[in-house]
Formats: C-alpha cells, structure tokens, sequence
C-alpha cells in the first residue's frame, strides 16, 4: 500500500502514534523487542504500572496483533509475552525513536 496524499499520510501517522504512544505502549514494546518477558517480569520492569493497566494494554496490542500471549506449560503454569512475527517490523521503529530521543534529548540539555 502506498500513501498517495498527506493527509491519507497523517492518518497512518496518527494510527502509529496510536499504538506506540501514551504512557507505556511504547515501553512494554521496548522491553518486548529484547525478548519475550513473563507479566510480572514486565510489571517490574515497568517500576510504576499498575497491574490493570499493564493488562489493557497488553490486551489491546493482542488485538492489533502486535503481542501475542503464550501459556507456558512449565509447573506453575505461566503466561509469557512476545511480539508477534508482524509486531517484530516495530523494532526499528522503536530503535529510530530512542535514537531521536537521545539526540533530541542532547540538544535540549545543552541549550
């Protein structure tokens, strides 16, 4: 598919910030492209989410199919996180963003 006008283009940016944007979609996809990590691996690495939040948000992104959700047979049972072979194409993404972020973040400090 390809964008043919720009405002056809601020609409796909407007469905990207969607899902990378906010509070902490965009940190539990960081954590996500490391590796898939268990629900309370993420809560604690998310320091201040709480418990329901997290579960929203990782259940939108199942909707979107972004993250997907495995129960791990192991004893105790245990629910694990990844990103989905279509979610694994955001990690540039995420990599370009914090790239930004750092040099935006050098310019702004050293005014």
């Amino acid at each position: 598919m390809e964008v043919k006008t720009k405002e056809q283009g601020a609409i796909v940016l407007a469905d990207v910030l969607e899902i990378i944007g906010g509070k902490w979609r965009g940190q539990i996809l960081a954590k996500l492209c490391d590796k898939p990590r268990r629900f309370n691996e993420l809560k604690l690495s998310l320091n201040r989410i709480t418990s329901s939040t997290l579960t929203k948000e990782l259940r939108y992104m199942e909707e979107i199919k972004i993250v997907e959700r495995k129960v791990l047979t192991s004893s105790p049972i245990a629910v694990e996180y990844g990103l989905t072979e279509h979610g694994k194409s955001i990690k540039e993404i995420i990599t370009y963003i914090i790239d930004w972020g750092l040099k935006h973040r050098n310019v702004v400090l050293n005014d």
